[in-house]
């Protein structure tokens, strides 16, 4: 008797964000595909722009690793980050990231492993500090929310934003389609991991224009925010509804688990 298929997990953060946790899945039986949803690429600085220095703020917001790797590829070798300036992210993964680039002993405000990864999270922590900074930099892509921007200014704190880094729904490869119409062939149902509003948009995009949302909507789904569970039942049109979308935090260990969870329903089912 043959053995039974793994699980199917498709990971579409972007490159260099979905190895480790392909490791531990592929560690734990399943088959792993990887599809970036999005495409990273460095910002281009138009005429006249410069890049903020660590130097003229008291803390640096980062809305992500790739805030972090895209700062750090625009800044001159010979930089300055006095002791004075203070970093924050919204995950512990990032505020790693911050470490590796700006120094290992570097103060990092992040939310607690048990707490939501989310600017609100965020905010809790700065606004328990003893004062708030009098100048902030934020570092993202080239949009974003502006909630914890607004946050800061309306209490009087200068907020500056730069654009560390760009983004772009990226295109399926012709291998990667074709995988997908044998999974639909053969009635499988897979699990995507979708991590950002942006990733949503660019994989129901590429679904829908394939005529596959049907297929998707009868597919499991993890989310690292509750925020975007509703928005993704949305764009998987009519059978979202009824889609399974399981929420994790965004470390390794939670999402693991997440996996673990869908698999154990599926057999249940």
């Amino acid at each position: 008797m043959s053995s039974p298929a793994p699980p199917i997990a498709v990971l579409t953060r972007p490159q260099g964000l979905n190895e480790a946790l392909a490791r531990a899945l592929s560690d734990d039986g399943w088959g792993v595909t990887i599809a970036p949803a999005l495409q990273i690429k460095p910002h281009e600085l138009g005429t006249g722009e410069r890049v903020p220095s660590p130097a003229d703020f008291d803390l640096i917001v980062f809305v992500s690793g790739n805030a972090v790797a895209g700062y750090a590829s625009q800044l001159d070798d010979d930089f300055d980050w006095p002791d004075s300036t203070s970093a924050a992210c919204v995950g512990i993964a990032t505020a790693q990231s911050v470490r590796e680039n700006f120094g290992a002993t570097r103060k990092v405000l992040h939310p607690a492993a048990n707490d939501i990864q989310d600017s609100e999270s965020l905010w809790q922590v700065i606004s328990a500090q003893a004062s708030l900074p009098r100048r902030v930099l934020i570092l993202r892509g080239q949009d974003g929310r502006d909630w914890l921007a607004e946050q800061f200014r309306a209490r009087g704190v200068s907020v500056h934003v730069h654009v560390a880094y760009c983004r772009e729904p990226a295109t399926w490869s012709t291998a990667l389609k074709n995988q997908i119409a044998k999974w639909i062939a053969t009635h499988t149902q897979v699990t995507w991991l979708i991590t950002s509003q942006h990733g949503i948009q660019s994989v129901t995009d590429q679904l829908e224009r394939a005529g596959w949302s049907d297929w998707a909507s009868r597919c499991s789904f993890i989310v690292t925010h509750p925020r975007l569970v509703e928005p993704l039942r949305q764009q998987l049109g009519a059978g979202g509804a009824s889609t399974c979308i399981e929420l994790a935090r965004g470390d390794l260990a939670s999402l693991v688990s997440c996996f673990q969870k869908i698999r154990q329903n599926l057999h249940q089912n």
